[in-house]
């Protein structure tokens, strides 16, 4: 669990890391300004802050993230690290999606039906792997790579990579559902910004 907990926290500062250097470098890194960027994301990680390393306060902040919010960091540290876009605009929309539905679903739903808990059916290990297979298996035959992040759940639920035993939460925690929820807001947002743009533009032309 460590170990898988320092390497994911590395891969996001790395990514971080590439991100701000590409303002400085617009034109790319080299192979080996890359590496570099590693090592000193791998000793940021360890950094010790008030005698406590960096990858530990990130640790007792966020101590079981979901495997799709871990996919999400991995895809970007491809993109902005090996300059490689793994996911198209589909798989993007439909991991905001998923996390936004399930996050409502899994937090909200108490609010609304008092005598319904979601959440126990995370403990059914044969349901719950189940139904992420299914889902698993329909996103992959639509042509979605993101269903990957789910397969990745669901290898890591059966090891018992995390602290938690639930199913529900390898594949959905709050801070990815609040990610999502903001992300298909700016998403429809710009996509009402641009409609309005063309409404003239489309009347004009009738």
């Amino acid at each position: 669990m460590v170990g898988f907990y320092v390497s994911a926290v590395v891969l996001l500062l790395w990514a971080g890391l590439a991100a701000a250097g590409r303002r400085l470098a617009p034109h790319g890194f080299t192979l080996w300004r890359r590496l570099l960027l590693g090592l000193v994301a791998a000793g940021l990680a360890f950094l010790a802050l008030g005698g406590v390393p960096l990858w530990m306060r990130a640790f007792s902040f966020h101590s079981n993230p979901s495997l799709p919010l871990l996919g999400l960091g991995l895809v970007a540290w491809a993109r902005v690290v090996l300059e490689r876009d793994w996911f198209g605009s589909a798989d993007w929309l439909a991991l905001w999606g998923f996390g936004a539905a399930a996050g409502t679903v899994l937090y909200l739903h108490s609010l609304v039906a008092t005598d319904l808990d979601m959440y126990f059916w995370g403990w059914e290990r044969g349901l719950a792997a189940s139904a992420l297979g299914a889902l698993a298996v329909l996103s992959i035959a639509g042509g979605l790579r993101a269903g990957l992040l789910l397969v990745a759940a669901l290898a890591a639920f059966g090891l018992d990579a995390l602290e938690s035993r639930n199913a529900w939460d390898y594949v959905i925690d709050p801070i990815y559902w609040l990610l999502s929820l903001g992300m298909l807001a700016a998403i429809w947002l710009r996509a009402a910004r641009r409609a309005r743009r063309l409404g003239p533009t489309a009347a004009v032309h009738r």
